[in-house]
């Protein structure tokens, strides 16, 4: 089948969601054939699309290894967004110590090894955390990503453990303004700023004051933030969201840079898919 753009999802949602469904007549009026394609089917020829484009491969944290070698094969075949082997570093949160020793403020984390441990009310007490949160390096969506409170570190610890006998954990103070701010998402299109969105708290046990992501203004010292995470990736993305939350000294700090397969909300932003699609067809 002839095709210009193969919109990368996974079996679980063959035909996209709403907001990425958009991009294929956002590329259709700028002459461009696009499908999707379920990034492991093995019957797609990946050399057909002059371009492939991740979008909604959201089972990838489950099978990580197999991602990152799909990417690597598809990378040879075709030209690939993001590229293969920013796939692979941002599938590992451990990109976020590379993000922080360059200067990025990012939430106080203690890194427990894979296999390893930490007594996690004797941290609390140390460090004056009053509520924490545990979550793995290789996780989306908030899987296994947990709250505790101070008098709940032996239930914090019972988590803990068999997640890090799994691989590394991240063990973070809660940030209180998630209950009432969330998130802010800044979403960036080929390096240009496109929309923001605010998100409701991903933690498994977590109230959610508001439940509905909607776009908002930006503001100023966390999009100048956002920028800054992007330039010191180094790598041109084509799209990316910058996920800010308020800490707990109140500074704007990063929470995550999704660059393989995030929600970018297309649908909230009248103009979203255009410029997506724009920045696509500059790829070719």
């Amino acid at each position: 089948m002839n095709m210009d753009v193969a919109i990368v999802t996974y079996a679980g949602l063959p035909e996209l969601d709403l907001h990425d469904a958009l991009l294929i007549p956002a590329l259709a009026a700028l002459g461009l054939k696009a499908r999707a394609c379920v990034w492991d089917d093995p019957r797609i020829d990946w050399s057909v699309p002059r371009v492939a484009v991740v979008r909604t491969a959201w089972d990838t944290h489950l099978r990580r290894e197999a991602f990152v070698d799909w990417a690597r094969r598809t990378g040879e075949r075709t030209q690939l967004h993001n590229p293969p082997e920013v796939l692979r570093w941002n599938t590992h949160k451990s990109y976020l110590r590379t993000l922080e020793a360059q200067g990025i403020p990012f939430t106080p984390t203690v890194w427990v090894p894979r296999g390893g441990s930490v007594d996690v009310g004797a941290l609390m007490r140390e460090r004056g955390w009053s509520q924490v949160v545990l979550k793995p390096v290789v996780s989306a969506g908030a899987l296994k990503t947990y709250r505790f409170l101070a008098a709940e570190a032996a239930q914090a610890q019972a988590h803990l453990d068999p997640l890090a006998a799994e691989d590394e954990v991240m063990v973070q103070p809660y940030l209180s303004t998630f209950g009432t701010d969330g998130e802010r998402s800044y979403i960036f299109f080929d390096g240009a700023f496109s929309h923001a969105v605010r998100r409701p708290p991903g933690l498994e046990n977590t109230p959610r004051a508001f439940e509905e992501p909607h776009r908002i203004d930006p503001r100023p010292e966390e999009l100048r933030l956002a920028q800054d995470v992007l330039d010191a990736v180094g790598t041109p993305l084509l799209y990316a969201r910058v996920d800010i939350a308020t800490d707990n000294a109140g500074r704007a700090c990063l929470q995550e840079l999704e660059a393989t397969e995030p929600r970018l909300f297309l649908g909230l932003d009248a103009q979203a898919p255009l410029r997506l699609a724009q920045a696509v067809a500059r790829k070719l």
